[in-house]
């Protein structure tokens, strides 16, 4: 292997896995909910103490509400961090983010437990800056992907390397199930001293860009670009782009749609992510170790859908027809999935197509189409935009989120374990129906592509091609 494909190796090995770790860590939670929930009541022989809530409802409330909060400050951060990783080195704000949680997670989850000290404030406040802290992984490490790697391809790539968010919670599930028999603190502490290693690894066996790497300037000419920010090289003068608003970002071509769509569509996805474990332990009385073990079905179906669809939209030349035929299979799949009995193999079959038609898509809109987003024509080249508009769409998607989390264990209590799924329905229509314009044009010109060529593929797109993304009629 030659030493620059060594250092791309490395690169894509070594951000996947640490934010496959920012997974995991989140991941802790979600995966023990019933034996916090239990702990709070005071009915865990092993520690007694006084119930921090009277009963199971107002317990699973508080959960649900720890979840919202954890979204809303996640989704504000993200712009932040998305914005401070084009003024500042991407790579350090991703390892602050990880040593950060690493921190936070062990105050969480293990410092109550190990200390007999119970209060939901401090776990409201814990909760807030881990949720601050875990929004540091995202943007910048993508910001750092594309640094790397360029655009042949980028739709394998990128869905390849997306796929660490549900390996992450594949790896932080297995954690669990492995871990919990000592006790629930001590898989906080497990998945702390995991994230807080990678963030060393990142920090010291990576460069944020590579020493000479491929670069346009507004013309599209491939220019060498040395470390400074103003030179001539090849008789070619790299102009020294300055970072855009979180404004200019927003009314880029497509970036709206996008927006709005992943707003929807990780509000059902990281409900899954949330929930899922719960919801199969009290729906079905599975243990919480065998619970976290299907659960990973999902994730797996996440890693094929990112993957499949990152490989069938470079062929294709368009995203968002994959994109758009993966959320109306969702629908049929979460349909038939609200009224599933206690079956572990049929249960296991509809978690992995649910996994690729919800968890593919996300990952697809939050890691390929978002560095299409970032380096888009009309940006003109600026490198200093891929943090922002990277933060702009998880961000807003986040948010989208946050608002859902506190609505799944009202509606739950209420309603029943199907009104949420009906819920997670509707809101997959929403994110199909903020694509529709942008799937109508794609899926026109892959039509005429297929008559004037007699095949659905195209030809492999250069650097100074259009993105997969945007036409003259935006």
């Amino acid at each position: 292997m030659e030493p620059g494909q060594w250092k791309r190796f490395l690169v894509f090995f070594l951000t996947f896995l640490s934010y496959a770790l920012y997974h995991a860590s989140r991941k802790n939670l979600s995966g023990v909910k019933a034996s916090v929930s239990k702990d709070w009541l005071g009915n865990d022989t092993t520690n007694p103490h006084e119930p921090l809530f009277p009963n199971e409802n107002q317990a699973k409330n508080f959960l649900g509400f720890l979840d919202g909060i954890f979204m809303i400050f996640y989704a504000a951060a993200l712009f932040f961090w998305g914005w401070l990783g084009d003024r500042w080195d991407p790579k350090h704000v991703a390892v602050l983010g990880m040593i950060g949680s690493a921190v936070t997670l062990t105050l969480f989850g293990s410092f109550p437990y190990w200390l007999d000290f119970y209060s939901t404030s401090f776990y409201i406040l814990i909760y807030v800056l881990f949720g601050i802290l875990q929004a540091c992984g995202w943007p910048n490490e993508v910001t750092i992907m594309a640094n790397w790697f360029p655009k042949e391809n980028r739709g394998a790539v990128m869905g390849a390397w997306a796929s660490c968010q549900p390996v992450g919670n594949i790896l932080g599930a297995l954690v669990i199930s492995f871990v919990i028999p000592l006790g629930y603190q001590w898989t906080f502490a497990v998945n702390s001293a995991l994230i807080f290693i990678g963030g060393v690894l990142l920090h010291f066996c990576i460069n944020t860009k590579p020493e000479k790497s491929p670069s346009r300037e507004n013309t599209g000419t491939l220019i060498d670009q040395e470390n400074d920010d103003n030179q001539v090289t090849d008789g070619v003068e790299e102009i020294n782009h300055e970072p855009i608003s979180f404004w200019q970002a927003l009314l880029l071509p497509n970036v709206l749609a996008y927006c709005l769509c992943n707003a929807c569509v990780k509000m059902v996805n990281y409900a899954f992510f949330f929930w899922l474990p719960f919801y199969l332990t009290h729906k079905f009385g599975w243990s919480e170790a065998a619970a976290n073990q299907l659960a990973t079905w999902y994730d797996i179906g996440g890693v094929v859908g990112s993957i499949a669809g990152g490989i069938v939209s470079d062929r294709l030349g368009h995203r968002s027809p994959i994109i758009m035929t993966m959320l109306v299979a969702s629908l049929f799949s979460l349909f038939i999935y609200s009224d599933l009995g206690p079956n572990k193999l049929i249960n296991v079959l509809m978690m992995t197509v649910l996994g690729v038609t919800i968890s593919g898509p996300y990952n697809l809109i939050v890691g390929t189409i978002s560095v299409d987003l970032g380096s888009q024509p009309a940006l003109a080249g600026n490198e200093k935009a891929m943090s922002t508009v990277t933060g702009l769409i998880d961000g807003t998607g986040s948010a989208g989120s946050a608002i859902g989390q506190f609505f799944v264990p009202v509606i739950q209590n209420a309603f029943g374990w199907s009104y949420v799924f009906y819920m997670f329905i509707i809101m997959n229509f929403l994110s199909a129906a903020c694509l529709t314009r942008r799937f109508y044009a794609d899926a026109l010109d892959v039509w005429r592509n297929y008559r004037r060529r007699g095949s659905f593929t195209v030809r492999q797109r250069s650097l100074e091609d259009e993105p997969l993304l945007t036409h003259d009629d935006d």
